[in-house]
């Protein structure tokens, strides 16, 4: 397309959309349009995404405490039992085992043999790191502390400190990271029997009894980890599935490495992925992104297809604020999670509010809760997890095409056309899942994330 066809092709689609917002103008500045400039700052957030005091989503009460409770990958079992029975239960798991050999043996597109092994080796490095141990070590692995090569620990301004470790982050691994101050609520009660405790001590231990954070790590280093979306766009599947075990793996090296340089620089580290606390508050109070109807973060550059970690540190840094680009506001119109989701477990309420599915659910604040049982109970009859409403969501874009950057924008300046954009995300079939045989035969980038995603938009 050349220029003079390109500028036409835009102006039509911004007198479209703003015939559809109801003629509100659509004041978008032309640099989303254009290519992003080479050396940008990588801590420089899209112009379209401001800084708010309070996250858009997540108002809390006073039924909001710790996580007490366990996942639904804990809760599972007991509850099919209480609800099905055990006859129930033991039918669902012989049919999951002879679907899965049965799809090998069909050589079942997405669940032949090398798709799922793909998948099951994607694992590898999330499976060999326990919190506390290997990888997620609480204390020290290898690196020399300053005071062991004789110098004075590294010290800046606030800012720089934070910089400085966003910048090694972005080197090992993440697609963004913000600094979100440490708050107490966000950490589970309890982790592998143990209880999670915080105490006035110098350095995080691991005990027979009890974890210990210690209370001077006031900050923390949220972390987004972005996933293949070629791989994201083959869900459900055991090949689709490939992206999240190869995300949880990620996560593990980013923060483990990460946490091993924050020591070398002369402070106490604790890397955590899915375990110790919840992640997504940590990531919405760090700027990385918005609240959904997911009930997941979608972040500006990669939208919800990303897997989150973080570091908690006593290392002083200046803390990043929430983000506000539409995201909420669109979620109340789009809904199409909610209507593609094969389980039914995402809400269709048109506001969020404080009503829990489940024993699953951190009661206490303000959110579209899922049932999880019905998600986690359709895994079992498709042998892998799901994923559509990541595929499907209208933010899982990478930032090739400059119209993906505009709709972004105009989401945030411009809620009225937020139903056009659904529409039109419809029309260009967005969300459809992509031939899985033909990926292998596809030209894949390291990690399945070429330059433009990780780039982001």
């Amino acid at each position: 397309m050349d220029r003079k066809n390109k500028r036409v092709s835009r102006r039509g689609l911004l007198k479209t959309a703003g015939a559809a917002a109801g003629g509100v103008p659509l004041a978008v500045p032309a640099l989303v349009t254009g290519p992003e400039p080479a050396g940008r700052n990588i801590h420089q957030r899209p112009w379209w995404v401001r800084t708010v005091e309070r996250p858009t989503l997540g108002e809390t009460n006073s039924d909001f405490q710790r996580f007490g409770g366990a996942s639904i990958f804990a809760l599972y079992r007991d509850l099919k039992v209480q609800r099905e029975g055990e006859a129930a239960l033991k039918a669902e798991r012989a049919a999951n085992r002879r679907h899965t050999a049965e799809w090998i043996r069909q050589k079942k597109p997405g669940f032949g043999l090398r798709d799922r092994q793909l998948m099951e080796a994607g694992w590898t490095v999330m499976r060999s790191a326990r919190p506390g141990e290997g990888l997620l070590a609480w204390t020290r692995v290898r690196v020399q502390t300053p005071a062991e090569l004789g110098v004075d620990r590294y010290a800046a301004s606030p800012q720089e400190m934070a910089n400085t470790v966003k910048a090694a982050a972005r080197f090992y691994g993440a697609g963004a990271a913000g600094i979100a101050p440490m708050n107490e609520k966000y950490v589970n009660l309890r982790q592998g029997g143990k209880d999670i405790v915080f105490e006035d001590v110098d350095a995080p231990a691991v005990g027979e009894q009890k974890f210990v954070i210690p209370r001077k790590m006031k900050w923390v280093v949220a972390i987004a980890v972005p996933m293949d979306l070629d791989l994201i766009r083959r869900a459900p599947t055991a090949l689709g599935e490939g992206a999240t075990t190869l995300g949880y793996s990620q996560c593990a090296f980013v923060v483990g490495t990460l946490a091993e340089f924050i020591r070398g620089l002369g402070y106490q580290a604790i890397p955590s992925v899915n375990d110790t606390a919840q992640s997504v508050p940590f990531a919405v109070d760090a700027g990385l992104g918005e609240m959904s109807r997911l009930n997941r973060l979608i972040t500006p550059a990669f939208g919800p297809a990303v897997r989150l970690c973080k570091v908690f540190t006593d290392m002083p840094m200046a803390c990043d604020k929430p983000v506000d680009f539409g995201v909420v506001e669109f979620c109340k119109r789009c809904k199409k999670c909610a209507e593609e989701c094969p389980s039914g477990a995402l809400s269709f309420d048109d506001e969020p509010s404080f009503r829990v599915r489940g024993p699953w659910n951190n009661p206490g604040h303000k959110a579209w809760y899922e049932d999880s049982y019905r998600c986690f109970q359709h895994w079992q009859e498709v042998t892998t997890d799901c994923g559509i409403c990541f595929a499907v969501c209208p933010y899982t874009k990478a930032a090739k095409a400059w119209v993906h950057r505009f709709v972004k924008a105009a989401a945030s300046v411009a809620p009225p056309a937020d139903r056009f954009f659904r529409a039109m995300d419809n029309v260009f079939g967005y969300g459809r899942q992509h031939a899985p045989e033909k990926w292998w035969s596809e030209d894949q980038p390291p990690f399945g994330l070429d330059s433009e995603q990780v780039r982001g938009g």
